[in-house]
């Protein structure tokens, strides 16, 4: 599934799918937006992103003005048998985690962070580049539930600055000129240093 349908439209079918207690793999291909429409905006969007619906200009310099929805723990309050959040950077992750979801019967969610050169405005070639560095800096988890209890599966030994994630992108380049934006780089960076608070690999 794309993110649109995972995180808005198709929510309510697929809560009540795992509330069943189904029987099926579910797969989303996050790229963080409405891809197959014209990148807009969608519940997948982060925080600062520009996108169709989302553009940049002096009514709303800032771009997507509300955070992402957390899907994982959206499906996670329904206490399935298993979900991952996985990266294409990450193919032994990936590998170990589909593997480990054939023990299980019951609904299993893979949430695939993948970049979208047309969408990020990037070049093709850098999408290997975008989500290792996703993880990187932490913006992206890969981790699992296994009825509900979470583990991380990679942790970085050392972060690196959400910044160096988000100036390779044109849907940011915003954040960086003509003025630097340093309240909004920093309210990110923020986010994601409260998230690790505590974690440890």
């Amino acid at each position: 599934m794309c993110d649109g349908a995972a995180y808005d439209m198709g929510l309510s079918s697929t809560s009540g799918a795992i509330y069943r207690n189904l029987d099926f793999y579910y797969i989303c291909y996050d790229n963080e937006a409405y891809g197959n429409t014209g990148f807009q905006w969608s519940g997948a969007t982060p925080y600062a992103s520009k996108t169709a619906t989302t553009p940049v200009g002096k009514i709303s310099p800032t771009g997507a003005e509300v955070s992402k929805k957390n899907l994982f723990e959206i499906w996670r309050s329904h206490k399935p048998p298993y979900l991952a959040a996985i990266s294409p950077a990450h193919q032994v992750d990936l590998f170990n985690k589909f593997k480990k979801a054939e023990e299980y019967k019951g609904p299993k969610l893979f949430i695939a962070h993948s970049p979208c050169p047309p969408g990020w405005a990037t070049d093709p070639s850098h999408s290997v580049k975008l989500a290792k560095l996703s993880v990187d800096t932490g913006i992206w988890a890969l981790k699992e539930a296994v009825y509900g209890e979470v583990s991380h599966t990679f942790v970085p030994k050392k972060f690196k600055p959400v910044e160096e994630y988000l100036k390779e992108q044109g849907r940011f380049s915003h954040l960086f000129k003509p003025v630097r934006q340093e309240d909004i780089i920093n309210k990110i960076q923020e986010t994601v240093n409260e998230y690790w608070k505590g974690i440890k690999g």
